[in-house]
């Protein structure tokens, strides 16, 4: 047994993770989940899964970065095996600099800025589950943002570079009100960490400027997991195909900081984070994992995507590219850690990240999970 192979083990045998998860008396540790290229974020979670004779769950966090990053949250909701569906959610972000290259799938990595995003969300959600695997319902949210200069002065701020012809709502902020539907379809064995299934989801949202009157627009969001188990789910095929598309209200425009995003650790990881920016994005990940002993995984993996100005250019052609390998740390069958190294025409890139590249995506108003 080789010695990374001992220190694994010796891990999972006294439950390191586990127990420093778990906590004491509801409170625990919570370790990353700020946005990427914020530096290693951790701060105090309340979490109580057995209120209300076990049918409210409860989770409160405050988290805080070594880059001064913050993120405070709180969350109701009931568990998974219930017919009827609610959660209701309370976020604040303070992310001193989000990096922005300028918009379209033709940026440059040279016009890197960088800009500060807050904002405030609340949203709340309502469905039901006809049956086991599937939830549909509806849900509501609002959202106060502020966008100003960047603190990172490696890079020139955002304002400073580009123009609000090019990347709206540069110079001004609005608040926004949110509705819209959703469907999840979810058949995975393990959600955590999944070796068999597929978990399919529709949601459509509508953003309503509620101060200027220029950056209402619509959204759709649509994904496809898919994990395809060989040698007694020993080898994984975890497959993933992903779409958002807006579509501005009249004349009003999609303001640069809610365009959707491809580059960074969840998607195109040989890429940097938030490299490309428009009104619609389209990405494909591929991966073969494989255990190595009980409690790691190995993984290559192959990405493609791209940003894109019209909903008529969702296909596959002028794709951008990214290829590596990674180790997926597992605990009580979920991915705990997850170390990635990507490679593109633009360089490497290495990641270090809480939880699966393949995560559930919340309903939630702000652009940040």
């Amino acid at each position: 047994m080789s010695r990374g192979e001992q220190f694994v083990k010796g891990l999972r045998d006294k439950k390191v993770v586990e127990r420093f998860s778990e906590g004491v008396a509801g409170f625990r540790v919570k370790l990353g989940g700020l946005v990427s290229g914020g530096g290693l974020a951790l701060g105090p979670e309340y979490f109580r899964k057995d209120l209300a004779g076990g049918n409210l769950i409860f989770r409160s966090a405050v988290q805080a970065s070594i880059r001064k990053y913050q993120r405070y949250d709180i969350e109701f909701s009931n568990p998974p095996t219930d017919h009827i569906y609610f959660d209701i959610f309370a976020v604040h972000h303070n992310y001193p600099s989000i990096g922005y290259y300028g918009p379209g799938p033709n940026s440059l990595k040279s016009n890197r800025t960088n800009y500060r995003f807050e904002d405030t969300a609340t949203d709340a959600s309502l469905g039901v589950r006809p049956f086991r695997l599937l939830t549909i319902g509806a849900s509501a949210g609002y959202m106060w943002v502020n966008v100003g200069p960047g603190s990172d002065r490696r890079f020139a701020s955002a304002e400073q570079v580009f123009s609000p012809a090019g990347s709206p709502g540069i110079d001004v902020q609005t608040d926004f009100a949110r509705y819209g539907g959703f469907a999840e379809l979810d058949y995975r064995d393990q959600p955590g960490g999944p070796r068999s299934g597929g978990y399919y989801t529709f949601r459509y949202h509508h953003y309503s400027d509620q101060n200027l009157g220029s950056f209402s627009f619509n959204q759709v969001n649509a994904a496809v997991h898919q994990f395809i188990p060989l040698f007694n789910k020993r080898r994984v095929i975890a497959l993933r195909l992903k779409t958002v598309l807006t579509d501005p209200t009249g004349t009003n425009q999609v303001p640069f900081y809610l365009q959707p995003t491809v580059g960074g650790s969840d998607d195109l990881r040989g890429f940097r984070q938030f490299r490309f920016r428009d009104n619609n994005m389209f990405v494909v990940n591929a991966e073969w994992r494989w255990e190595v002993f009980s409690g790691l995984d190995m993984a290559a993996f192959y990405d493609a995507g791209k940003v894109f100005p019209r909903r008529s250019q969702l296909n596959f052609h002028a794709l951008e590219r990214s290829a590596g390998f990674g180790f997926r740390f597992n605990v009580r069958n979920s991915v705990f850690l997850r170390i990635d190294v990507g490679f593109s025409r633009e360089g490497p890139q290495i990641w270090f990240k809480f939880g699966d590249i393949y995560f559930d995506e919340r309903i939630r108003s702000t652009p940040y999970q």
